[in-house]
């Protein structure tokens, strides 16, 4: 009995661990996704002007929103699309 309710904490704290991770962005096209890491809270689109009407992206996990003029900041999973 005692094993049976040991493991039902293990699995319970695990549920619960796997649950509070976001899942971010990392490429759109392909769509490539990564599992944010500890404080990791956010997810960020920023864009940059390579030329003249030409922009590149970046993407991904960050702790917090650094620049508010260049990137984009949420916090639910896949939302910097």
């Amino acid at each position: 009995m005692k094993t049976l309710l040991l493991t039902l904490v293990v699995v319970t704290i695990v549920c619960l661990d796997l649950g509070d991770t976001l899942i971010c962005y990392k490429t759109k096209s392909p769509e490539v996704f990564v599992t944010c890491k500890g404080r990791e809270k956010y997810c960020y689109k920023e864009s940059y002007m390579v030329f003249p009407l030409v922009y590149s992206y970046h993407r991904g996990c960050t702790e917090y929103c650094s620049n508010p003029n260049s990137s984009q900041c949420c916090a639910t999973d896949k939302c910097n699309k």
